[in-house]
């Protein structure tokens, strides 16, 4: 699976189930409706909150899918209803916030880009070091924070030494 995906089924639209039915406020009954999300304004800072735990009536469990997602170019253009916001829907990754463990109990990571540089850095509690981009795409993430470039055909965020593999090359 990648962001994309995750998106589109986010905006697809599904029948609510026997279960939990909608309550209609003219004929004053329960019925089985349709529901359907949408993008209608896409904010300067976009906060993707990944679906990371499942529940139902007789288990949960912890989901450890891997989501490809994008670090630069994500592209908001297709799930944008409002034509307004379409010139301008292009973000890009400035920080990933990571859970590891379980339902009873884990541990948060996060990684952050300096916007100075563009520079990726690791924090683990107490402890900062440097990241490396290939490191940032993991079952582990749970929330990404996009920022939203300030036009259409801006140049992305890059680390200040080259691209992104010669300053994985040069972290090794």
């Amino acid at each position: 699976f990648d962001l994309y995906d995750c998106l589109k089924l986010f905006t697809t639209e599904e029948q609510l189930g026997e279960d939990d039915p909608w309550f209609c406020p003219k004929c004053k009954e329960h019925q089985q409706a349709m529901k359907k999300f949408d993008l209608w304004k896409l904010p300067d800072v976009l906060v993707i909150h990944l679906k990371r735990f499942s529940y139902n009536r007789y288990w949960r469990d912890k989901l450890e899918t891997l989501i490809s997602f994008p670090l630069r170019g994500l592209d908001l253009t297709a799930v944008c209803i409002d034509e307004a916001n379409q010139a301008n829907a292009m973000y890009d990754l400035h920080a990933v916030s990571n859970h590891y463990g379980g339902l009873g109990g884990g541990h948060y990571t996060a990684y952050g880009q300096n916007e100075k540089d563009g520079a990726w850095y690791s924090f683990d509690d107490s402890s900062v070091s440097d990241a490396r981009e290939s490191e940032l795409v993991s079952k582990s993430a749970y929330v990404l924070f996009y920022h939203r470039r300030k036009s259409a055909d801006q140049a992305p965020a890059t680390q200040a030494e080259g691209t992104a593999a010669d300053a994985d090359a040069s972290l090794e």
